[in-house]
């Protein structure tokens, strides 16, 4: 049996794993049907963790991460860096929350939270324009996922762009299908541990060769520029600051914006369960970003001048790794994409069943006979998409995620810290935040600080402005987690 033989059989063996999984779940599914209520909201700190996690990684950790690490070296340590302290903000106040808040309103979709207990015309539009923002840019982020995808498939069996984008996206589109949202979080957190697996060999791996061809390795990192290995390259305070606070704040609407990462908070089993995840989701997600940055940094002193660094993790080990190992890089890296583009489709599905289908057209709630069917097309429409989107893994994501941050989060905190609001504040709020990103990126100055960060603020301000010039009943600031003694309500 020759070694591209073992590598592909090692592949597969995951990829049956992979659908085994998502059986498991389709079959838990109907034995106690809970599938409409988020799996009966019974995820425990491990699956709420490494399924939100796993989910949240995306196609970047892989191609992007290592991309910009090998292209311009340890300064982009400093996205994860500053993705961290957003995070550790983000889980310091709203997880809990955002459970005890899905739990009081039975909310399974980020617009049933945001619209829980308000009324009128204003609070149907609200499910409409959140509805259509997730779709719009939670579509082009997953063709962004099919073009990593691509990238992968193409370069590990030499497929033209055309099949190799078909072949993976055709495989992630089937089992989101059939496995539902149970699916998605039993297969996350199967490749949560193939993603520990393959960062682990990837990083001794590269190590081990760097080492052994040290002269080379130093010769090629001196070529790279003086500013390679440093943390804070060239940049000045003020770009530097800009940097870390506007990812800083992108992560806090990464958190709370993303529907495929939101939903498994909703699903856990009590807020403090959900609280508890904190540190397997950001060991996990440090723990992969990280590595794979300084991967693309070290593959710079060991295989220079790449034409495409995205391409570098199955790259080095497809020229010089055995087997068994490239089998599982290419397991990891499917897994890593796979996750993300799962969760996301599956989301996309939920958001339009129940805010576009039941509250637009009147379908009924409990049907769920055209979740399959919905899933299936959205995933045939985000592959037509990626054929025609400009940019690349990188550029595609960012983009779609500060979008979606800036004219969900703001609103999201609003709600789940129980602030002053109306129907027709929140709506204000995710329309300005939304507005103000695009003028703040189209302007140049996404760079300098991500937009996301500006759509918070403008529609937090917003929403304080029209609350105190509002003739409606104002909603008071009751937290929905905590009463005012400061224990949790389902401790009472």
């Amino acid at each position: 049996m020759n070694s591209n033989t073992i590598t592909i059989l090692v592949f597969i063996a995951s990829l049956l794993l992979t659908f085994g999984a998502v059986l498991l779940a389709r079959l838990r599914n109907n034995v106690d049907h809970s599938e409409d209520d988020l799996a009966g909201r019974k995820l425990n700190r491990w699956m709420i963790g490494l399924s939100a996690a796993t989910t949240g990684n995306s196609g970047f950790i892989v191609t992007g991460a290592v991309g910009l690490g090998y292209a311009y070296g340890a300064h982009w340590l400093l996205l994860p860096l500053s993705w961290l302290l957003g995070d550790l903000l983000f889980w310091r106040i709203f997880p809990e929350r955002l459970n005890a808040l899905a739990r009081k309103a039975k909310a399974t979709t980020l617009s049933e939270a945001l619209t829980y207990d308000l009324q009128g015309n204003a609070a149907k539009w609200i499910s409409v324009v959140v509805a259509i923002l997730l779709v719009t840019f939670l579509a082009t982020y997953t063709s962004s996922q099919w073009l990593a995808g691509k990238k992968f498939l193409s370069g590990v069996f030499a497929l033209d762009d055309f099949t190799a984008l078909l072949l993976f996206s055709a495989t992630i589109v089937a089992y989101s299908s059939l496995g539902g949202f149970r699916g998605s979080v039993y297969a996350d957190v199967l490749q949560a541990f193939i993603r520990i697996l393959g960062t682990t060999v990837a990083l001794v791996a590269v190590t081990w060769f760097a080492i052994t061809n040290s002269a080379a390795f130093q010769v090629n990192i001196q070529a790279a520029g003086p500013d390679f290995l440093s943390l804070f390259g060239s940049g000045s305070i003020f770009s530097i600051v800009g940097f870390v606070g506007g990812f800083a704040l992108a992560a806090v609407g990464f958190g709370l914006g993303q529907p495929q990462i939101v939903t498994r908070y909703m699903a856990g089993s009590s807020p403090a369960e959900t609280k508890a995840a904190w540190w397997i989701y950001i060991g996990f997600l440090q723990f992969t970003w990280i590595s794979m940055t300084v991967f693309g940094m070290v593959l710079r002193g060991v295989m220079p001048g790449l034409a495409d660094p995205e391409t570098g993790l199955s790259l080095f080990f497809q020229q010089n790794i055995g087997a068994v190992a490239t089998g599982i890089i290419f397991a990891d890296i499917y897994a890593t994409i796979a996750s993300t583009s799962n969760g996301i489709i599956v989301a996309i599905a939920q958001t339009l069943q129940r805010d576009i289908l039941v509250k637009v057209f009147h379908m009924r709630k409990g049907d769920s006979s055209h979740k399959g069917s919905v899933t299936f097309v959205l995933g045939v429409i985000t592959i037509l998409l990626s054929f025609v989107l400009p940019g690349n893994v990188f550029s595609i994501a960012v983009d779609s995620i500060s979008k979606i941050g800036a004219g969900i989060a703001g609103p999201m905190i609003i709600k789940t810290l129980g602030w002053r609001h109306t129907a027709n504040s929140l709506l204000l709020s995710i329309l300005s935040g939304i507005g103000s990103a695009y003028l703040w990126s189209s302007a140049g100055f996404g760079s300098t600080f991500n937009e996301a960060g500006i759509g918070i603020a403008c529609s937090l301000l917003v929403n304080w402005i029209a609350t105190r010039v509002s003739h409606e009943p104002i909603h008071s600031a009751i937290d929905p987690v905590l009463n005012n003694s400061g224990v949790p309500d389902q401790a009472k």
